[in-house]
């Protein structure tokens, strides 16, 4: 009978991405089914993984046999205290270095031999920096076996008992989550990657560099991070602050400069930043109402937007996921140009240099097709957290940020986020979801360059982005400062009145409403509530609405009030006078003047005569 010596399951690092390579000879007379668990503990804010392989070795022929199975793993895996059994008892690991990966051989205590039998080996350890606690997070990328073909292979995850974690992000989608044990059933991605939690902090600190080289004062303006649907901001300070807040049609939160001729002047922005797995409905309708603007110009070319080889993208239809793929394939991500001066190709250029290409010409390759196709889109400029560049690059110039697209659509009728690049370098799905390492700093959809993002705001060379997860929950706080007319104390009951009022969001994080409804007496009042759109800290708003008596023949009283926030209302009360009082009290006035008139005039001449 024949020995052989099964060697399977070798993991070693392939430029970008963790690999689990089955290799077998004569895999016609063997199946190997796997089943790998992850046992997942916290303890003193670290994630401690126990792993255990459970392999079933399944003869096909009566004359051969397994004696020995050996496994790899790649030297930046850290594991230890490693113990291995099969059926029978404890085996003696052989471990050795051997071309940048760690060895584990195996020998069977009692090999089963005979057709259809079974050898079972359980290898278990530990290993320290898989599962990674980011921030407020637990973040995984799990290898799986390659070239699996007829092989069975199984994934568990296993949280610990008392954890409040759940998965939130998860690419494949598991098969089942059963308590605290989620599994995967033959993934067919070289990959699994999985999010626990809903919700991320960054702390962030941006500084802006300003410069006006003019013999005169100028206004400008700088981008903060803005609200989006999956981000929401915490400010802390903007130093000094804005003279002005304004929204953009793309939803940037701009704050305006006054700079004197010549003057330089550094912007500091601290607070934190919270990035959502799921979206903000709160915010939902806010980006429908947005995006009936937007569309006159989604569709528009522009200088990286356009594509003058049109024979280049004929077969490519109509769909968002054929253009992403198509983007992801003909693409290929330059490493070396990050290091240099990283010039934005566009579009056009980057299809005749297809390996000249960064995060932009993904990018802009994806806008410009999709636009090209009939399909809403814009681009993100930000940062991409990674605890990896080789996996996740990040390459838009100046500080380490990073750029994607969005795409419309118009079935949800919500903005859709894709990343052609880091799939691209990954081999993980970012069109079927995100993460949660993506964060906005600015929206381009009418303009591809501006409003420029934190970050490239430099006089010199310097660090201008700070963010760093943080567990720290952030507070809210919610503030108003409104600005009304002064009211008449009488109106006439014929009459419309205008009135104004400004609210400013005086409080650190955006405020919306669902609007505040007017309660009146005896008035009417249009509109019946004031719409307020969500506004930036420091943002300020002026709002109109108009008021009018509702009986016109009754002398009567009427009075509305506008409930807001902490408290805060107007209350306004009025006399209201028909206007055929108001007339008989001119009229009145004016008979006593010219009586009075008369009176004098009649004076006087007595007086003359005598």
């Amino acid at each position: 009978m024949k020995q052989f010596f099964l060697k399977c399951l070798y993991i070693f690092l392939v430029t970008t991405f963790y690999l689990l390579l089955a290799t077998r000879s004569y895999s016609q007379d063997f199946r190997n089914d796997y089943q790998v668990e992850y046992f997942l503990s916290e303890k003193e804010n670290r994630l401690n993984s126990k792993v255990r392989f459970s392999i079933a070795i399944t003869n096909f022929r009566a004359d051969v046999y397994v004696k020995q199975f050996s496994i790899g793993f790649p030297k930046s895996f850290s594991i230890r205290e490693i113990k291995a059994y099969d059926d029978y008892t404890l085996l003696s690991p052989q471990i050795s270095p051997s071309d940048g990966y760690t060895k584990i051989a195996l020998e069977f205590s009692q090999p089963k031999t005979g057709k259809g039998s079974v050898n079972n080996l359980y290898l278990e350890f530990y290993q320290d920096n898989l599962f990674n606690l980011n921030g407020n997070i637990w973040e995984v990328i799990i290898p799986t076996v390659e070239d699996r073909k007829d092989n069975n292979y199984k994934i568990l995850v296993h949280l610990p008992q008392n954890s409040q974690k759940s998965i939130s992000i998860a690419k494949p989608k598991p098969d089942s989550i059963n308590g605290n044990t989620i599994t995967w059933n033959n993934p067919s991605t070289k990959t699994v990657y999985a999010v626990f939690g809903d919700i991320q902090y960054y702390q962030t600190e941006l500084a802006y560099h300003l410069k006006n080289p003019k013999l005169v004062p100028v206004y400008t303006e700088v981008a903060f991070p803005p609200d989006t649907l999956y981000q929401k901001i915490y400010l802390d300070e903007i130093d000094p602050e804005p003279v002005s807040v304004s929204t953009d049609s793309d939803g940037n939160f701009l704050g305006r400069y006054f700079l004197k001729p010549q003057e330089l002047k550094t912007i500091s922005f601290k607070g934190t930043i919270s990035v959502f797995s799921k979206r903000r409905e709160n915010f939902i309708e806010h980006e429908r109402k947005k995006f009936l603007d937007q569309k006159k110009y989604l569709l528009s070319e522009s200088k990286y937007w356009k594509i003058s080889q049109a024979e280049a993208i004929n077969e490519i239809s109509a769909n968002p996921k054929e253009i992403y793929s198509y983007v992801t394939n003909k693409l290929n991500y330059d490493y070396d140009k990050v290091k240099t001066e990283n010039i934005r190709l566009g579009a056009d250029s980057v299809l005749t240099n297809p390996d000249k290409a960064v995060c932009m010409e993904f990018t802009d390759l994806f806008i410009a097709i999709a636009r090209r196709k009939g399909i809403y889109a814009r681009e993100i400029q930000g940062y991409g957290f990674s605890q990896d560049p080789s996996i996740r690059p990040l390459s838009l110039v100046s500080d380490i940020l990073h750029s994607w697209p969005e795409y419309f659509d118009t079935e949800l009728e919500i903005w859709q986020p894709v990343d052609p690049t880091w799939e691209n370098t990954s081999g993980i799905d970012y069109f079927s979801s995100f993460d949660l390492n993506h964060i906005t700093f600015a929206i381009h959809g009418k303009d591809p360059e501006n409003p420029l993002p934190a970050g490239t705001y430099k006089i010199e060379d310097s660090r201008d982005v700070s963010i760093s997860p943080t567990n720290k929950i952030p507070k809210e706080l919610q503030k108003l400062a409104i600005q009304s007319d002064s009211f008449p104390k009488q109106i006439n009951s014929s009459q419309t009145y205008q009135f104004k009022l400004t609210i400013q969001n005086k409080g650190n994080t955006y405020f919306s409403s669902n609007g505040f409804p007017i309660r009146s007496v005896n008035l009417k009042v249009d509109p019946p509530s004031l719409i307020l759109p969500p506004l930036a800290p420091f943002e300020k708003k002026t709002l109109s609405f108009s008021i009018s008596a509702k009986e016109r023949k009754k002398k009567t009283e009427g009075d509305f009030t506008i409930n807001f926030p902490q408290n805060q209302s107007i209350v306004a009360k009025f006399k209201i006078v028909p206007f055929y009082y108001e007339l008989a009290v001119k009229i009145s006035y004016s008979l006593l003047l010219i009586s009075g008139l008369i009176l004098i005039i009649f004076t006087l001449k007595k007086r003359s005569v005598k």
